[in-house]
């Protein structure tokens, strides 16, 4: 509201309208079966879940260059639209593609469960109109690392909903955060 305003349009004329979930689609799932039924499509290990279409402003190139500073055994489901094409270069070069997963879309009706499984959602996006996906995943109690950016600084606290990173552009600070979530038991 205050950056319309700032723009010259009428106080008046400005409405705030909340951003929905609807809790009764995303919400914490603990269905062992479906969850071993997506571990089998995976190795083993720690999984980093980033959702968002293949562009620059969802930073997957940052995520792919966190990787190799992450244990052997973390690995990344990249779920989107888009030209890959590049990151798999780039994952490749790293010597990483072997733990990158590319899934082009996955029902929202079947995102909770994505959500509910990961060992983290990190989507460190480089600007965001407003990041429902982030919403999303705090619904089902998924552990967040994202950038610290408006507008999910507005919505995610630092280190209570959310592990907000400061430089999410640079990989070791980002490959940090993930370790930090997914293997601090208090978090």
């Amino acid at each position: 509201a205050q950056k319309v305003i700032a723009l010259g349009t009428n106080p008046d004329r400005v409405r705030i309208l909340p951003n929905r979930v609807d809790t009764d689609i995303f919400h914490p799932i603990q269905d062992e079966a479906a969850f071993q039924a997506l571990a089998e499509r995976l190795p083993p290990g720690r999984h980093i879940l980033h959702i968002g279409r293949k562009s620059e402003q969802k930073n997957l190139d940052t995520l792919i260059r966190a990787l190799p500073m992450l244990p052997a055994d973390y690995s990344c489901i990249f779920v989107g639209q888009g030209d890959r094409s590049p990151y798999l270069s780039l994952a490749e070069s790293l010597g990483v593609s072997e733990r990158c997963f590319w899934i082009d879309a996955i029902k929202n009706s079947e995102l909770p469960l994505w959500y509910s499984w990961c060992d983290c959602m990190c989507t460190p996006s480089r600007w965001e109109g407003f990041g429902i996906v982030f919403i999303e995943a705090a619904a089902c109690g998924a552990a967040i690392v994202t950038s610290d950016i408006a507008p999910m600084n507005e919505y995610l606290t630092h280190d209570v909903s959310a592990c907000l990173v400061k430089e999410y552009e640079n990989p070791r600070a980002l490959a940090d955060a993930i370790r930090k979530v997914c293997e601090d038991t208090e978090y």
